[in-house]
């Protein structure tokens, strides 16, 4: 009997591996791929001023799955990486790169060809992602064909949320043709590549907004005032008219966005902020009671610290007495002498804007290293790191339906987007560990590696790990 009997059971297990479905099997040992689980971690969750020790984080696939104190029970064939203790933390986000604005100056660019943009354009996507950037929003001079390359996995680079080109008045601060181009702007190299567009009159602005909606553009940027690159707009001068702008956000408003402006002076981010503009892009002229109007609207600030640093003046596009772009870096730094201290009050939402140009590899990456160090000089390191993850990822979140990358950035939660970074030491007590120097362009230069950063994850997808 006991023969029959184990034939019979052979039979039967026979049967049962017959009977289960291939697709269900295949299933199953794809999710065994998909699946990363970090173990012995200490958590900044991107909020939290302390770490949450002795943790485990489950990904799945892009997301995360599961967060628990202790173990999380992985299955067979995951791939367990032990932190050793480390802190886990988001990945990192930039609110306003010009991957395109890579030339040495002005005429540098307008000589390029598209290719030589291009090409320099993806290495700053390769080392933005290096150093623990994730996610970048393009604050103008970038439609959506990088994005796509990367999105398609033929790059690494970060998630890209663009604005597509420059939207400028004549004579505003997106107007970088040259002077012998004013007659005629359309001969210029930077129009015709879409980086900027000159619209004057509202409904000039309206299809200027429409082609960078045709062109990609998750969000709107427009320029309300003068700058310091750029040599037709004077920092005192307000640019557009109120219904210009009007026409700019009620356009953004029928594809669920919104509209980022470029803008110093006070009176010009009130009127902004009052027309229903949701990121301030600078601001540093800011007075209190234009700092709570910022908190009262739910709109965010993107400031660039490094430029109020007496280091600001080593990058040779303002270095030199007498230009335009010296005078009036003179001038921006003597009108923002209130602003961390408005800031640090008020606390509005704010997050981190590298905002780099004319500066590319080893040069630029010192810029990011010092942007970091500088902005956790000013604020503290725990603000520091809340404006380059769960902020930004709120400000991500306002592209609505829009939003091409839908889900939770910034945060390590469950269910959010698992762009994930482990790092030595703690970043809350030690800026440093995410690449953040004293130092800016006198920096001893570096390769495109911070090696405190040892696993850097995005869309769960491990592109470096050092563990």
């Amino acid at each position: 009997m006991r023969g029959l009997e184990w034939i019979v059971a052979a039979c039967h297990l026979a049967c049962l591996s017959v009977v289960v479905p291939a697709a269900q099997v295949l299933a199953a040992e794809e999710k065994f791929k998909q699946q990363i689980l970090f173990t012995n971690v200490n958590i900044f969750d991107g909020k939290a001023d302390m770490l949450a020790k002795g943790m485990s984080v489950m990904v799945e696939r892009n997301l995360i799955k599961k967060i628990a104190k202790g173990k999380i029970k992985a299955v067979v064939g995951a791939l367990v990486i032990d932190g050793g203790g480390r802190t886990l933390m988001p990945g990192l986000i930039d609110s306003h790169v010009h991957f395109n604005m890579n030339g040495a100056n002005l005429a540098d660019l307008e000589a390029m060809r598209w290719d030589e943009i291009g090409a320099r354009a993806a290495a700053q996507a390769q080392d933005w992602l290096a150093d623990g950037f994730t996610t970048v929003r393009g604050m103008g001079g970038m439609a959506t064909g990088l994005k796509k390359t990367i999105d398609s996995g033929l790059l690494d680079g970060p998630r890209i949320y663009p604005s597509a080109s420059y939207i400028s008045q004549t004579s505003g601060h997106g107007d970088i043709t040259l002077v012998s181009q004013n007659v005629n702007p359309s001969r210029s190299n930077l129009v015709n590549l879409g980086i900027t567009q000159l619209a004057d009159g509202a409904d000039a602005v309206r299809a200027a907004v429409r082609r960078n909606f045709a062109d990609g553009a998750s969000q709107i940027k427009i320029m309300v005032g003068g700058g310091i690159s750029s040599e037709k707009g004077p920092l005192f001068a307000p640019q557009f008219t109120d219904e210009e702008i009007r026409a700019a956000i009620e356009e953004a408003t029928t594809r669920d966005t919104y509209v980022a402006v470029h803008v110093y002076q006070d009176a010009h981010i009130q009127r902004a902020l009052e027309l229903g503009v949701k990121s301030i892009e600078h601001g540093q002229f800011i007075s209190e009671e234009t700092a709570m109007l910022i908190k009262e609207k739910g709109a965010f600030i993107a400031p660039f610290t490094a430029g109020i640093t007496k280091e600001a003046f080593q990058h040779p596009a303002y270095s030199v007495p007498g230009t335009p772009q010296y005078i009036k870096g003179k001038e921006f730094q003597e009108n923002s002498t209130n602003f961390v201290e408005i800031i640090k009050k008020v606390q509005p939402k704010i997050v981190m804007a590298v905002d780099i140009v004319f500066l590319t590899g080893a040069a630029g990456r010192s810029a990011r290293d010092f942007e970091k160090f500088a902005f956790a000089r000013f604020f503290g390191n725990l603000q520091a790191l809340r404006s380059m993850t769960s902020v930004p990822g709120e400000l991500a979140a306002l592209t609505g339906r829009n939003n091409p990358y839908p889900g939770k950035l910034g945060v390590i939660k469950e269910g959010a987007l698992a762009d994930i970074l482990i790092v030595d030491g703690n970043p809350l007590e030690d800026i440093t560990v995410l690449g953040a120097n004293s130092k800016y362009l006198d920096a001893e230069p570096r390769e495109r590696d911070i090696k405190t950063i040892r696993i850097i994850m995005k869309d769960g997808k491990i592109y470096k790990n050092t563990l």
